[in-house]
């Protein structure tokens, strides 16, 4: 009597034969813009997708009508938002698909269109271990004016917020003497409301010192 050698070793070994079938669908993050973000003209939407067997492909949708689709996990898209109506809100998210079909959405970004004269610097949460800080950089014209705050969440604080110019900011990471454009330190609370008179690069800076790692929510923006 023949056999064939696949069923031959499944009669020998007692093997049973199943096809393993990929159902779980993979996960998917916007990382930028932020929540509740200030935006104008072209934004740059990012996102990433993971799933243990590989991305097929990230479809990018604004108040769900798709409007770009990257075959990569992690994607870059523009989405247009010039002829939507000023101080008008939408909704962002993506939806990632898996080498198997298998799909799912992200959690909704809401954002907020405003006119090219106010862009939205930085919105979001960022955590500072002790001993480090943190910085934000970004060109202003003169006549801008950057506006905003901060604070420190379960009872923390912030040992430093400075606003420096290119050379003071060179002068503050050598350790250097520098002369800050405004400064508050140890407070639980800072906020912002400067007027620049030059038009270059500038810093905004946050300093942990504390002796333990310290978790800030952060809203500036540039008008």
């Amino acid at each position: 009597m023949k056999f064939r050698l696949p069923l031959l070793i499944a009669i020998l070994f007692g093997i049973n034969c199943h096809i393993l079938i990929d159902s779980t669908p993979p996960t998917c993050l916007i990382i930028s813009p932020f929540d509740s973000s200030l935006v104008s003209g072209i934004v740059i939407v990012q996102a990433e997708a993971h799933d243990s067997g590989g991305i097929a492909r990230i479809d990018f949708y604004a108040d769900g009508s798709l409007f770009a689709t990257e075959t990569s996990a992690t994607a870059t898209a523009e989405w247009d938002t010039r002829n939507l109506p000023e101080n008008s809100w939408h909704k962002l998210y993506c939806l990632a698909t898996d080498l198997a079909g298998n799909h799912s959405a992200s959690e909704t970004v809401n954002i907020k269109v405003v006119s090219t004269a106010q862009r939205s610097l930085f919105h979001g949460k960022i955590t500072i271990n002790n001993n480090y800080y943190f910085t934000i950089n970004f060109d202003a014209e003169t006549s801008k004016t950057i506006r905003g705050d901060a604070r420190a969440v379960n009872n923390g604080k912030i040992s430093r917020f400075l606003l420096l110019d290119a050379n003071n900011f060179q002068k503050y990471r050598a350790g250097q003497p520098y002369t800050a454009l405004y400064e508050q330190n140890d407070r639980s609370e800072v906020s912002i409301n400067y007027q620049f008179t030059v038009t270059a690069r500038y810093y905004v800076v946050f300093l942990n010192t504390t002796g333990t790692s310290q978790t800030y929510w952060i809203r500036l923006t540039l008008e």
